[in-house]
């Protein structure tokens, strides 16, 4: 006969439901974060894709916010921001490197940059209203 004990490193991995309550809590919640368990999330077929518990699913939360996604993805956008200012304005870094550059020629980059960044911008904002079809 085999007795297990719970240690109380067991107990501190076993969080509880932010929903029931229960000590099974094995998923968190795409949008609110909190740890659910299994009975408290919403069904595949109806949430779509994501894990969503029933309280997000009640208060009809279909999406993050924007400072929510900038909060999840801060590694993401410094990298992408860091690789942009590269490609973009590499006058700085071709100094570092000992190259001799007149910054005048940089000047059709500047302006294609600021031009090109305007379509973005209203589609972005097209997409705040309605999300295109494929997502």
């Amino acid at each position: 006969m085999v007795i297990y004990r719970c240690t109380m490193a067991d107990q501190q991995q076993q969080q509880r439901c932010a929903i029931c309550g229960s000590r099974f809590a094995e998923r968190k919640c795409y949008f609110c974060e909190s740890k659910v368990c299994t009975s408290c999330i919403v069904p595949a077929d109806v949430s779509g894709y994501t894990t969503k518990c029933i309280s997000c699913d009640r208060k009809k939360i279909d999406r993050l916010g924007f400072t929510t996604l900038l909060k999840r993805n801060y590694y993401l956008i410094g990298i992408i921001v860091a690789f942009w200012l590269f490609t973009v304005f590499p006058l700085p870094f071709m100094q570092l490197a000992g190259i001799d550059v007149d910054p005048s020629a940089f000047q059709p980059v500047l302006i294609a940059t600021a031009v090109m960044t305007i379509p973005f911008i209203f589609m972005f904002l097209a997409w705040q209203k309605r999300a295109p079809r494929g997502s």
